[in-house]
C-alpha cells in the first residue's frame, strides 16, 4: 500500500498538467471538433481519426450521438472508437520513462483508424447515403443529436461549460478520478504480484502468447475509463505487450460504446460495429507483438 501511494503520488503533478491542458482545449476548440467532422463528409474518418486521438473529454460519446443520429457515416464512428485512448494517454504522458512511447502509440492508432474507417466506408459500406451527413443545418443537428448525453465526468455535451468548470473544476476532478484509480490498480497489482509470485503472475495474463492481444481487446470493450488505466498499468508494470496495449486501446471505445448500445435502433448496426471493433483490434494487435514492435514489451 504504501509503494503504491508514493507511485501514484509521483505521477500527480504529470497527470495534472495534461488534464488542465486537455481541459483548455475542450474550453477553446471542443464544440468546433463536431462540427468539423460532420462538414467533412468523406474525409469523415480522416478527420474521426485525428480528432479521436486527442485525450478530449467525453469525445467519443459525441461520436456515437451524433452516429445514431446518421450525421457522420460509419467509418467515421469506428474511426474514432479506433484511436480514441480514453485515459491512457495521459496516464502514460505522466510516467516519465514510458511518455516516450506516447507518440508512437498514437501514430499507430490513427494509421489503423485512417485505413479502417476509410475501407469501411468506400469498399464494404460503399459510403451508403444513409450513412452520410445529413443536409440539415449543423448547428441544429448537432445540439439534436447531444442534447441529454453526458462526458465522462457527468457535465453535458450540448452546452459549452463555464470557464470555471472547463479550466478548473473538470481537470481536477479528472486528475483526482485517475489518481484513485492508479492507486488503486497499483495496490492490487502489488499485492497479486506478491502473492502469487512475478511469473505466475505474468502467465495468468498469458506473457508472450498471442492471445494476450485478445484478452486486452475484450478489456478495452468495458465502457469504463478503468479498462484504459488498467491496460496502461499493465504495460507499464511489463506485464503485457505494447502489441496487447494497442489491442486494447483501440477496442477502448470508452462511454462511447455504451450511448451505441443505448441509443442506436439498429441492433444489427450496433453489433457489426462492434464485431469490426473488436476483429480490428484483435488483428492489429496479434501483428504487431508478432513483428517485436516497442521489443515486444
Amino acid at each position: 500500500m504504501i509503494d503504491a501511494f508514493f507511485d501514484s503520488v509521483r505521477l500527480l503533478p504529470f497527470l495534472a498538467l495534461v488534464y488542465f491542458l486537455v481541459g483548455f482545449f475542450e474550453y477553446r476548440y471542443g464544440d468546433r471538433v463536431s462540427h468539423y467532422i460532420m462538414r467533412l463528409g468523406m474525409l469523415g474518418p480522416v478527420a474521426g481519426a485525428l480528432f479521436g486521438c486527442i485525450p478530449q473529454c467525453g469525445f467519443s460519446v459525441v461520436a456515437s450521438a451524433l452516429y445514431v443520429k446518421r450525421l457522420i457515416s460509419t467509418g467515421t464512428l469506428i474511426a474514432v472508437f479506433l484511436s480514441t485512448s480514453d485515459e491512457a494517454i495521459p496516464v502514460l504522458l505522466s510516467m516519465p520513462h514510458k511518455a516516450s512511447m506516447v507518440a508512437v502509440l498514437i501514430l499507430i492508432k490513427v494509421i489503423i483508424a485512417v485505413a479502417v474507417g476509410i475501407l469501411v466506408d468506400y469498399i464494404i459500406l460503399s459510403f451508403f447515403k444513409s450513412n452520410a451527413v445529413s443536409g440539415a443545418p449543423v448547428k441544429t443537428s448537432y445540439g439534436d443529436a447531444m442534447t441529454g448525453h453526458s462526458g465522462c465526468c457527468s457535465h453535458g455535451l450540448h452546452d459549452k461549460p463555464s470557464r470555471l468548470n472547463a479550466l478548473l473544476l473538470h481537470p481536477l476532478l479528472h486528475t483526482v478520478k485517475i489518481f484513485l484509480f492508479i492507486f488503486v490498480l497499483t495496490a492490487i497489482l502489488n499485492f497479486s504480484i506478491e502473492i502469487v509470485g512475478r511469473q505466475k503472475f505474468e502467465s495468468i495474463f498469458l506473457e508472450g502468447s498471442l492471445f494476450q492481444p485478445v484478452f486486452a481487446s475484450i478489456v478495452g470493450l468495458i465502457p469504463n475509463c478503468f479498462a484504459s488505466v488498467f491496460l496502461a498499468q499493465l504495460f507499464a508494470d511489463g506485464v503485457i505487450s505494447f502489441g496487447s496495449l494497442v489491442a486494447g486501446l483501440c477496442s477502448g471505445a470508452g462511454l462511447g460504446l455504451l450511448v451505441l448500445i443505448r441509443d442506436n435502433q439498429d441492433r444489427r448496426d450496433t453489433l457489426r460495429v462492434i464485431a469490426i471493433l473488436l476483429g480490428i483490434s484483435i488483428i492489429s494487435g496479434v501483428v504487431i507483438q508478432s513483428a517485436g514492435i516497442w521489443g515486444g514489451v
